[in-house]
Formats: C-alpha cells, sequence, structure tokens
C-alpha cells in the first residue's frame, strides 16, 4: 500500500491507534477528538459531486460519492454515496433531471472503479 503519512488518533476503546493513511486519504482531522471507537476510524477521499441546473428550482445538487474504507472493519474500500433530491418538477424540466442522472450514473462508475483499482493497493 503506497502511504503517505502514519496517523495516531485517540479512540474510547482502544486508546491512541497509529495506523497507515493510504495516499488517496484527505485526512482524519474530521475525526480528532470525535470521541471514536477504533473501528470507527474510516479514510475518505475526496467527494465526487453531481447537479443539475433546473428552470423551476434553480440548481440542485444530486449526488456526492467518494471512496472510503474503515480498515478494522472493512477488507476493502468501498464507495459512499449520497443522493439528496426531492421535488415536484414540471415536465419541461425532466429533461434537465434526466440529463443530471446520466452526469450521476457516469460519476458513480468513476468512484467506483477507482474503488475497485485501490483493492489492488491493499490486498
Amino acid at each position: 500500500m503506497d502511504t503517505l503519512r502514519t496517523v495516531t488518533l485517540d479512540t474510547i476503546d482502544h486508546g491512541p491507534v497509529t495506523f497507515d493513511c493510504p495516499s488517496w486519504c484527505i485526512g482524519h482531522a474530521w475525526q480528532v477528538g470525535a470521541g471514536i471507537g477504533r473501528n470507527d476510524i474510516t479514510h475518505n477521499s475526496v467527494r465526487v459531486k453531481a447537479g443539475v441546473d433546473t428552470e423551476s428550482h434553480g440548481w440542485l445538487p444530486l449526488m456526492n460519492a467518494w471512496v472510503t474504507w474503515a480498515p478494522f472493519v472493512e477488507l476493502v474500500p468501498v464507495v459512499a454515496v449520497e443522493l439528496s433530491v426531492q421535488a415536484d418538477f414540471p415536465a419541461e424540466d425532466v429533461t434537465h433531471l434526466m440529463s443530471g442522472l446520466d452526469t450521476v450514473q457516469r460519476r458513480l462508475a468513476v468512484v467506483a472503479a477507482e474503488a475497485i483499482r485501490l483493492r489492488g493497493e491493499i490486498t
């Protein structure tokens, strides 16, 4: 596994836990002082986003996705997905929405392919 740094986090169940961070991990500042357990330690990649510009609602975020890996729980990296739109659309906006969903599909495929590629670095 290609690593950039070693990190130590204080956990509520195992005290200080030291581990290697993979190169794609954005860091663990969000977990410092969060009262986490060892199994909560999670590597996250940058987020990939998709949205759509509609006439009726303006810009709407549709999706966030990222590679994530809890090394003390999961054998390999997985893909975290947040889908986030709920609205009533005039029929004219459905074409815009479908275009945005096509973008979601393409970007999810890229993130999934990256997660699969990263498996080779840890196995």
